[in-house]
Parts: structure tokens; sequence; C-alpha cells
């Protein structure tokens, strides 16, 4: 998951959980705005297309801060009824949006690539 350049990893089953439960407390919402009924339909369609690679499109749905507080708004009452075997990612995903956190989604990928190439370095020595 990435929002202006930093972000996290996530199982795609608990990113399918929470993009519902989002959609859900979107929908309780009394009325939808055009840019939250096709982030709606995006997440939902997200959430069920079992492609293996769950895209959130924070970056495209949330141009400015008055989308980004409506979307935390509804974030946090969603926090209040997620599962709890999600609740780390729902708790990621505000501090994301809020800005908290400064990590990059490649620097998780790359530390695991090192790790690997290091392993293989090393057993190739050892043969």
């Amino acid at each position: 998951m990435e929002f202006n350049g930093f972000g996290f990893w996530a199982r795609d089953a608990d990113l399918e959980i929470w993009l519902t439960t989002l959609v859900d407390e979107l929908k309780n919402l009394s009325t939808l705005k055009p840019w939250q009924e096709s982030l709606a339909r995006y997440w939902r369609e997200q959430a069920t297309i079992d492609a293996g690679c769950i895209s959130t499109g924070l970056d495209e749905f949330i141009t400015d801060n008055e989308r980004k507080a409506i979307v935390l708004s509804f974030a946090r009452n969603a926090l209040a009824v997620t599962h709890p075997g999600v609740r780390r990612t729902a708790i990621l995903f505000i501090d994301l949006l809020e800005g908290k956190l400064n990590t990059l989604v490649h620097s998780t990928i790359l530390r695991i690539l090192r790790a690997i190439q290091n392993d293989l370095v090393v057993r190739e020595t050892t043969i």
C-alpha cells in the first residue's frame, strides 16, 4: 500500500477485509460525491478480484486535503468495527494517510533481496 511515496506491505487477505470494511463505512455517509462513489467501486473491485496484487489507489483518489480528511474520518470509524485480525493493517493505513509512516514500500523488498543475495554468496563460498 502506498501514498505520497511512502507505504507498507500487507497480506492480501487482510487488505481485502480492510477495504471491504472501508467500503461498508463509506456507504454510511449520507450522500456520496462522485469521487467517493468511484473510490467505493474501486475498493470493492480490488477486494474481490483475487488477482494477487491489490491496489488501494490512494494517490489517484486522495488528491487534496479535504479528500484526505474525509477518508481519514470514515477510516477511523471503520477501525472501530474492523476484524481484530486486520487491526494492525487498519492502523498502518490511517498512519500512512496522516503522514506518520516514513517507510518506503520497496525498502522491505530490497532488504529481503539483499538477505537472499548474502545467503547465496555465503553458501557459494562455503561449498
